[in-house]
């Protein structure tokens, strides 16, 4: 035998092994359901995620957003007909409730129309009317009943317009994901149906297998960018400080909260002092920052003050309103590798960020014991002495730093007016003692 037919004779051999090989696996496979027909079996089999959970996709998020805004918005112009389309005419008016309750029922879930006997013509008397509402969302949680039907759960509230009167809602959408359509269930039922959300659990609500397209229930899917996020992040903020602190007080950040008001009165006179010209106030720059466990956004507005939230999914934070009553991590990484100069300006920073929000409370707070026994046996004091000889928005420049005996330093340290309506400065004197961690005390000449 030739050695090219030795040859031909062993490639000949490895692959009728490769094949039989191959063949084995593929017969093993069958037996464990992975053939052709068992894998289509496999997949039916596969039910989606029904356990609730928070909604941690901003696209979806905002899909939702929009149709309870459309929800509201329709129902505002039947509260609101005569100013809508203007005049007397009981005709056009007569026409014009009954197109838009055309548009409300068109948004309705048939489940909810089934239970409540809803037509076209009873509508008006089956849903509560919503009279120029701003819409803010709370918390919107989903249920994944289905490959192509999710169900939100959302609660929030709406602000009159006119009155600026706060009521809360419910609210039950189901999206199609595959025709990009949507149906409604007002928050009456919701209470019957489904009173408490509890994460993880399940809602047992009836799902169809597609949501029928009509000429109003179809939705917009659009990618809502960074900066477009960041916007609505501040705007949401900036109308519960105008109109709904009471929100914003049960998103503070636990330790910022527990650190800085005692009460939920003192957080509102704290608000009312320090955004007093909040409707001007807009974004002007902001970070974004991966953390393990949430994404931090620091935005600060055209005051220059910041607001850092602490996001663990689309609009659920915790909220921190400055840089000073607590450390923040950026900050006590950039102070664990300053040198005793630059530490002690930080300090001193948030010593003037303090009296320039007006919270003398945490400014006190840093002062030393013996200087304050000494000179401001209260924060009453304190504050009386801070508003007749700082300015309203001071301005440090730091001019001198001085001796240094064992953890105590000084600054010399010249004081102006932020905002120039005052040309005059002050020039101040403070010993500052550095503590353990980032901890700190000032005091400072009074005269």
């Amino acid at each position: 035998m030739s050695k090219t037919q030795k040859t031909l004779i062993i490639a000949i051999i490895i692959v009728m092994v490769t094949l039989i090989c191959i063949l084995s696996i593929y017969l093993t496979l069958r037996r464990k359901g992975f053939g052709s027909e068992e894998v289509y079996e496999y997949i039916e089999e596969i039910k989606p995620e029904e356990r609730i959970a928070i909604v941690d996709i901003r696209n979806h998020y905002y899909i939702v957003q929009s149709c309870i805004n459309k929800f509201y918005t329709y129902n505002d112009i039947i509260s609101n007909i005569k100013e809508y389309y203007g005049g007397e005419d009981e005709e056009v008016i007569k026409e014009a409730t009954s197109e838009n309750a055309a548009i409300i029922y068109n948004l309705l879930d048939e489940e909810y129309i089934k239970s409540r006997e809803i037509t076209k013509g009873n509508l008006l008397t089956k849903i509560g009317k919503v009279n120029g509402s701003i819409v803010d969302i709370n918390n919107m949680y989903v249920s994944e009943k289905s490959t192509n039907i999710s169900v939100y759960i959302v609660n929030g509230t709406l602000r009159d317009k006119k009155s600026n009167n706060i009521s809360s809602f419910k609210m039950i959408v189901k999206l199609d994901f595959a025709n990009e359509t949507f149906s409604i269930i007002p928050d009456d039922y919701v209470d019957e149906i489904y009173p408490n959300v509890e994460i993880g659990g399940n809602i047992n609500i009836e799902v169809p297998e597609n949501i029928k397209i009509n000429k109003n229930n179809k939705y917009l899917f659009k990618v809502v960018s960074d900066d477009t996020y960041i916007m609505d992040l501040f705007n949401k903020l900036k109308e519960e400080l105008l109109y709904n602190t009471k929100e914003i007080y049960n998103d503070l950040n636990q330790d910022y909260k527990n650190s800085k008001f005692a009460s939920e009165e003192e957080f509102d006179k704290y608000v009312k002092n320090k955004y007093a010209n909040l409707k001007n106030i807009n974004a002007e720059s902001y970070k974004e920052t991966k953390k393990e466990d949430y994404t931090q956004y620091i935005i600060i507005d055209s005051e220059g003050n910041y607001y850092i939230f602490r996001e663990i999914a689309p609009m659920q934070y915790s909220l921190i309103l400055d840089t000073y009553t607590i450390d923040i991590p950026e900050f006590v990484d950039r102070y664990n590798k300053s040198k005793a100069q630059e530490k002690v300006i930080l300090n001193l920073n948030k010593f003037m960020l303090a009296i320039n929000d007006k919270d003398y409370k945490t400014a006190y707070n840093m002062l030393a014991d013996s200087f304050k026994k000494n000179n401001f046996q209260t924060i009453g004091e304190f504050e009386k002495y801070m508003k007749n000889n700082f300015f309203d928005k001071n301005k440090f420049d730091y001019k001198y730093f001085g001796d240094e005996a064992g953890t105590y330093y000084t600054y010399k340290v010249d004081i102006s007016d932020q905002e120039e309506k005052i040309r005059q400065t002050i020039t101040k004197n403070f010993i500052i003692l550095l503590g353990e961690g980032t901890e700190f005390e000032i005091s400072f000449n009074i005269k």
